[in-house]
C-alpha cells in the first residue's frame, strides 16, 4: 500500500514573553499551534500573507525550519535557506545550505527534510533521507553523521517506518520533549537523551487536535434538489451524491460538528447524523408520534453534545432536546412553555395583549454559548418573534429577547458569547445577552442567514429580498455599518446568496448562490471572492455545510 503523504512539511517553536508558540507549515500555508492548550491557534494562511517579506521561491512552502537564535529561524527550501523572524516577519541573509552550513556531506546541501535544535549549546540536528547530521553552529562544522536508527535510540523499536526519513521535527523547549512526523504518523521522545519513547500514532484530533483539518482542503455538503452533493474542495468536483432530502425551507438543514466528524441533516420529518469519513448514517434521532425536528442543531464546544428543537404538533409543545453527538441517546429535554416565555417577555412587551398559547421555533438554527451553559433559539409566540435563552445546565428557560419587528429566522452569537444577532424579513437586531439591551437595529436589511467570523470582527449578512440583489454584506457586528458589499452572482453581478458556512478554521466563507446556481467561496481575510463552483446540472443550491472530511 502506498505511504500516506506527509501531514505537514515543517513545525517549529519560538518563545515570546515566556509563551511558546508553534508554527506549522504545509504547502504554501502556515498556521500557529498553541502549546499551552495543545490545539491549533488559528487557521492556515498563505505564507506570503503571514510573512510578506519572503522571497518568491519560499512562498510555495518550507522543507524545514530550524530555530537558531529564538525567534530567528533558519528556513530551508531546496538548496536555499534564509533567516526569518516569524514574530515580526523580518527576513535576512538569503543563501544556500552549502554556504550557510559548510562541511555538510551529500545529500544535505541539496535539501533538508527536517531540523531540530538540541536544546543545549549550539548543536543542532539536520535530517536528510535516512541520515541525521549533528552540526555545531558555533564551530560551523559537522560533529557526526549517522543513520536515523543509530542517532535516535528507540526509533527502530517504536516507529520503524521513521527510519526511512523524518518529514518534520519539533520540540517544546520548556518540556524537553521532541516530536517526529513521518507520513501520517508522529512519535515523541526525550531530547536530552535523544531517545524515542512513544510508539508511533496517527496524527489526528486525539494526538494533535485541529492540525489535520486546519490544512485539509475539505468538502462542501450542498443541498441540491432532493439530494446532498459532496464537493471535493481540492478538485472542485462532485465526488458523491447522498440520497437524502434535507428540509427545503431552512438555511441550516445541513450542519457539520466542530471537529468535522459528523454531519447533521434536518429533513422534513427526521434528524439524521452521518459520519463524514464514511458518509453513512450513524444515528436517526427518535421522535415520538406527532413530533418532528423544528430547527437546525448546535454543538457543544467539545462536539460531545448536540442541541436542537423538537415540536409536538399534536400537543402544541416545543422542546429543546440534547443528544450525545453521533448517537440516539437523548440526555436532556427542556420544555419551552408559552407561559414561561410570556412571563420572560412581560417587561419588553409593554402590556401587549398576547394569549401566550402558541409557541414554535422559527426554522433557523440553535446556537450554543462558548461555555456550553446556554443555548439560544429563535421562536414565535402567537405571531411575534423572540429569541429564548435556555440554561441547559439548570434545564430551564432563563430569559428571552423580543424582536423589535418580525421573527428571528436566523441567529448568530459573538465568540465571547456577549452579543446575540438575530434577523428575519424585517431586519437585523443585536442584543447584549447580559442585560437584554438592544445594541443596534434598523440598519441592516432582512436576512435569510447571519454568521459571525471566527475572530468576531465581521457579521456576515445574506439579504432576504431577491429583488435588491445586494450580494454578501459584511458589517461591523455592533454598529451594523456595512464594510463590504461583495458581488457573488454570475458575470460579476451582486447575486442572491441563500445560506453560508465557514470552513474548519474560518479561513473561507462558502455561500450557496441562487442567482448563479453555484457555491461561492469568499476569503475571510481579504473579503475577495476566490472562485465559484457550479452546482450539478445547474440546479439551485440551498443549505450548505463545510468540513475537513
Amino acid at each position: 500500500m502506498p505511504e500516506a503523504p506527509p501531514v505537514i512539511d515543517a513545525f517549529f517553536t519560538v518563545t515570546e514573553n515566556g509563551r511558546e508558540t508553534g508554527f506549522v507549515t504545509r504547502g504554501g500555508r502556515a498556521a500557529r499551534f498553541d502549546w499551552d492548550t495543545g490545539r491549533m491557534a488559528d487557521g492556515a494562511r498563505p505564507l506570503e500573507r503571514m510573512w510578506p517579506a519572503l522571497p518568491a521561491a519560499f512562498r510555495s512552502g518550507f522543507d524545514a525550519v530550524l530555530v537558531t537564535a529564538d525567534p530567528w529561524s533558519m528556513v530551508f527550501r531546496g538548496a536555499q535557506c534564509l533567516l526569518l523572524n516569524p514574530l515580526d516577519g523580518s527576513v535576512a541573509e538569503v543563501s544556500t545550505i552549502a554556504a550557510r552550513l559548510p562541511g555538510l556531506p551529500q545529500p544535505f546541501p541539496q535539501g533538508i527534510d527536517a531540523a531540530l535544535a538540541s536544546g543545549a549549546g549550539q548543536e543542532v540536528y539536520l535530517f536528510a533521507g535516512d541520515q541525521c547530521a549533528r552540526y555545531d553552529l558555533r564551530a560551523m562544522n559537522v560533529v557526526e553523521v549517522a543513520p536515523l536508527e543509530r542517532m535516535w535510540p528507540g526509533l527502530a523499536q517504536h516507529a520503524p517506518a521513521f527510519t526511512a526519513g523524518i518529514d518534520a521535527a519539533v520540540s517544546r523547549p520548556s518540556q524537553g520533549a521532541f516530536h517526529f512526523f513521518h507520513a501520517a504518523d508522529s512519535t515523541r521522545g526525550t531530547l536530552a537523551t535523544r531517545t524515542v519513547t512513544e510508539t508511533a500514532r496517527p496524527v489526528d484530533d486525539t494526538t494533535w487536535p485541529g492540525l489535520v483539518p486546519t490544512f485539509a482542503p475539505g468538502f462542501a455538503y450542498v443541498q441540491v434538489g432532493r439530494n446532498i452533493d459532496v464537493i471535493d474542495l481540492e478538485s472542485d468536483r462532485d465526488v458523491e451524491t447522498l440520497d437524502i432530502n434535507p428540509h427545503s425551507d431552512s438555511t441550516t438543514a445541513l450542519q457539520v460538528s466542530p471537529d468535522g466528524r459528523l454531519l447533521y441533516v434536518w429533513t422534513h420529518t427526521q434528524r439524521l447524523c452521518l459520519d463524514t469519513t464514511t458518509r453513512r448514517i450513524v444515528a436517526d434521532l427518535p421522535f415520538a408520534s406527532g413530533e418532528s425536528p423544528a430547527c437546525g442543531v448546535t454543538f457543544s464546544a467539545g462536539a460531545s453534545l448536540v442541541h436542537g428543537a423538537t415540536k409536538n404538533w399534536e400537543q402544541g409543545k416545543l422542546y429543546l432536546d440534547t443528544f450525545r453527538a453521533g448517537t440516539t441517546e437523548r440526555t436532556q429535554r427542556v420544555e419551552l412553555r408559552a407561559q414561561d416565555l410570556r412571563a420572560a417577555l412581560s417587561a419588553q412587551d409593554d402590556g401587549a395583549d398576547l394569549k401566550a398559547s402558541g409557541i414554535g421555533a422559527d426554522m433557523g438554527s440553535a446556537v450554543a454559548s462558548p461555555d456550553d451553559r446556554f443555548v439560544y433559539l429563535g421562536v414565535d409566540l402567537d405571531g411575534r418573534g423572540a429569541v429564548v435563552e435556555v440554561d441547559v445546565r439548570a434545564g430551564r428557560l432563563r430569559q428571552a429577547f423580543r424582536m423589535p419587528a418580525g421573527n428571528a429566522f436566523t441567529i448568530a452569537l459573538s465568540p465571547d458569547g456577549v452579543h446575540l444577532h438575530a434577523a428575519g424579513r424585517e431586519g437585523v437586531c443585536t442584543f447584549d445577552v447580559r442585560n437584554g439591551a438592544v445594541v443596534r437595529q434598523g440598519v441592516l436589511p432582512g436576512c435569510t442567514a447571519l454568521a459571525v467570523s471566527r475572530g468576531g470582527d465581521g457579521l456576515y449578512c445574506l439579504p432576504w429580498d431577491w429583488d435588491t440583489k445586494e450580494g454578501l454584506l459584511i458589517a461591523d457586528p455592533l454598529s451594523h455599518a456595512v464594510r463590504r458589499r461583495i458581488p457573488v452572482g454570475g458575470s460579476g453581478g451582486p447575486g442572491h446568496p441563500h445560506a453560508i458556512a465557514f470552513d474548519y478554521a474560518g479561513t473561507f466563507a462558502f455561500l450557496s448562490e441562487e442567482h448563479a446556481n453555484a457555491v461561492v467561496i469568499v476569503d475571510t481575510e481579504t473579503y475577495d471572492m476566490v472562485r465559484a463552483i457550479p452546482t450539478r446540472d445547474g440546479q439551485r443550491p440551498m443549505s450548505i455545510a463545510v468540513g475537513p472530511y
